[in-house]
């Protein structure tokens, strides 16, 4: 593909994304309808849990997440391409996060997005809203596009955040208590580079030296394997913690850790090829509803995070049967979209070498404008890292 094609899809889901995708608070939400349609749960609904306390399957479960890890992107093309246009984006998006921070119920919580009220949030957060924020904030702050005042209160807000999570040994807090969601220091596949990220903020923004070597020492080896074993429904909710291991391959530039890092993502990213033809499986026309209350029928009072996690488990197959365009684009073009996002920051030549026509495929074949998830941003993310290593091979 040209640059001017990359380009051109790049500011078609930009576009789309400003028109139909943002609250008045510069957040994302996870879908909307043709024409912005989206049903926002009231402060009562958000304070019941209504229709669980993680609010999945509603259009707030994923500000924090979209918002962040979108932010990436455009910082690194803006890099390349600066524009008002891009500059501007890069700011809502930047701004939508202050907001998720500043509404904060309590300290070292990140809400997914806002109800009706502009300001109320459902009670549980995770690792998958936390870190997207801190990697959004860092990229931002670390850019040309950062004035010396947005870096400091850029740094100064990841610090805000990570001191009390280390206070409460990494584990996120609810806006309620019993509603804890997330551990930073989890040690699994897809959670071991999540204390990684405040380890490297914590070494660079904190003047914490040390800790990036503290915190591997016991994680080394879960990072080092890679996943070989990725499912495609995986993709999207790994994605950050592996854009992670890049960073710290980066700090290790030159050393043998480098090397095994390296060899890790190389694993990771064959293990994604499979997700690559995902977006086939979309249904063109599904049917799309905004109104989750659908799923009130199975609802039931929450006390704690298990709860919402039971109330939330059986509410799946309600919302699919009501709105199959929207659980149906999540396991079609966000496992592709996100899978290639995967295989590129790799930078496993051989890999994306044998899966770039596939992606590219992907790329110009995904029918934008007519999606109702807003992981379509993914393609944003993919398009940033095909122009920088156009950069990096001349």
């Amino acid at each position: 593909m040209t640059e001017t094609q990359l380009l051109t899809i790049q500011d078609k889901v930009i576009n789309i994304l400003e028109k139909r995708f943002f609250s008045p608070q510069d957040v994302l939400y996870d879908y909307a309808g043709m024409n912005g349609e989206v049903i926002l749960p009231t402060p009562e609904e958000c304070d019941r849990s209504i229709p669980n306390g993680l609010s999945w399957h509603t259009p707030v479960s994923n500000g924090a997440f979209f918002n962040g890890d979108l932010l990436l992107a455009v910082v690194k093309i803006y890099e390349k391409y600066p524009s008002e246009k891009l500059a501007a984006f890069a700011r809502r998006l930047l701004k939508g996060l202050f907001n998720l921070q500043d509404h904060a119920p309590v300290p070292a919580f990140i809400a997914r997005g806002f109800g009706s009220d502009g300001k109320c949030c459902y009670l549980g957060s995770s690792n998958d809203q936390i870190t997207p924020f801190l990697l959004g904030l860092r990229s931002f702050s670390e850019s040309s596009l950062a004035t010396s005042e947005e870096r400091a209160d850029c740094q100064q807000r990841m610090l805000n955040l990570i001191h009390p999570l280390r206070a409460l040994n990494w584990h996120i807090p609810g806006a309620r208590p019993g509603f804890e969601r997330g551990n930073l220091s989890c040690a699994g596949a897809f959670d071991a580079c999540h204390l990684m990220l405040a380890a490297l903020i914590l070494e660079k923004e904190g003047g914490e030296k040390g800790s990036v070597d503290q915190f591997l020492k016991d994680r080394f080896d879960i990072i080092a394997a890679g996943y070989g074993q990725m499912r495609p429904n995986e993709c999207w909710y790994a994605s950050h913690n592996f854009y992670i291991q890049r960073m710290l391959k980066e700090f290790y530039t030159g050393t043998p850790v480098a090397a095994a890092l390296d060899s890790g993502l190389k694993i990771t990213a064959k293990a994604c090829l499979n997700a690559l033809d995902e977006w086939k499986r979309r249904i063109p026309d599904a049917l799309f509803s905004p109104d989750w209350h659908c799923m009130s029928s199975v609802w039931f009072e929450q006390k704690n995070t298990a709860d919402a996690v039971k109330c939330a488990s059986g509410q799946g197959g309600i919302w699919r049967e009501h709105s199959p365009a929207v659980l149906g684009e999540r396991k079609s073009t966000m496992a592709t979209l996100s899978a290639a996002w995967i295989i590129l920051f790799s930078e496993d030549q051989a890999t994306i070498d044998s899966a770039m026509p596939r992606i590219c495929e992907a790329l110009q074949e995904i029918p934008y404008e007519k999606l109702y998830h807003a992981s379509m941003f993914f393609a944003v993310n993919v398009i940033s890292e095909i122009l920088c290593r156009k950069e990096r091979d001349k």
